[in-house]
């Protein structure tokens, strides 16, 4: 995978790639964004996720949001707003969201518009926070750290802008996960040979995000002892892996899903084994 490193073009053309194809679960964009457009993304977040929630508020059984009223939250790489949603909705008192593209801005504001909704909206780098030291109670960055060329940038800059004892979640891809191994590297990359053509990284960037458009700029994959050695500022760190147990359906290949003759129980198990994401959680 590509070692972190300052590269100003390559963060133009993620950039670029992400302000035309803004994350929205696959959701088409509609003629007219509205709060049916909106609600569609959640559905699909609470299909996709189970293990993330059993509904609203989104990501709560990840995030203790009883312990975030009142508190200042930075909500890093927003994409349509459902994260900074559910922040506003559970009695934050200041919540500030960011992300590297102005689509991604545009579409937050017209969710929070729909329902009737505040927040201090900003283009902004992860890697370069515009932001004091010690200015957030909570921090979450969720699907970014892994597209951009310098995380640990980023990381080290969520430890600045974080007061003493805050804490910070992130959500990350398992490089020890089935998803990558089997179904990426081995599965597009030997089988299907594209390893002759293109290095890990590539086939990383191609059969991740935006792969049924040809594939997206840049995509990490990281394994849980990797992500504690970058978050090894903090004081506290927490590294689990998650995934929905349907993701060993299409095992070994979906010409022929045995995967979905496997009990649930052993589904649930190979999910926190091999899950494809990481769960991130840290206290400065």
């Amino acid at each position: 995978m590509l070692n972190d490193h300052d590269d100003s073009e390559l963060k133009n053309k993620i950039k670029d790639w992400w302000n035309k194809n803004p994350f929205t679960y696959l959701m088409d964009k509609p003629s007219q964004v509205d709060w049916a457009f909106f609600r569609n993304i959640d559905r699909k977040i609470i299909k996709w996720m189970p293990w993330a929630q059993k509904g609203y508020p989104l990501l709560s059984s990840l995030i203790d949001y009883s312990k975030l009223k009142g508190k200042d939250i930075l909500d890093i790489a927003i994409g349509s707003g459902w994260t900074t949603e559910q922040f506003i909705r559970m009695g934050a008192a200041n919540v500030t969201g960011i992300d590297l593209t102005s689509q991604a801005i545009e579409f937050t504001k017209r969710r929070l518009d729909v329902f009737d909704l505040s927040a201090d909206l900003k283009v902004a780098d992860a890697e370069s926070l515009p932001f004091s030291e010690n200015s957030f109670d909570y921090v979450l960055a969720w699907g970014c750290l892994m597209h951009t060329p310098n995380t640990q940038k980023a990381i080290d800059e969520i430890f600045r802008v974080l007061k003493p004892g805050g804490k910070a979640g992130a959500m990350m891809y398992n490089k020890d996960s089935l998803h990558w191994a089997y179904f990426i590297w081995f599965g597009k990359g030997i089988l299907k040979l594209k390893l002759l053509k293109m290095n890990e990284q590539e086939l990383a960037n191609r059969f991740t995000d935006g792969a049924d458009i040809g594939g997206n700029m840049l995509t990490k994959f990281y394994s849980p002892s990797e992500i504690r050695k970058k978050f090894s500022k903090f004081f506290k760190i927490k590294v689990e892996v998650y995934d929905a147990p349907s993701f060993i359906n299409t095992f070994p290949h979906r010409w022929l899903p045995l995967g979905r003759l496997f009990p649930v129980f052993i589904k649930q198990k190979l999910a926190r084994a091999w899950g494809q994401t990481l769960w991130i959680e840290v206290e400065k």
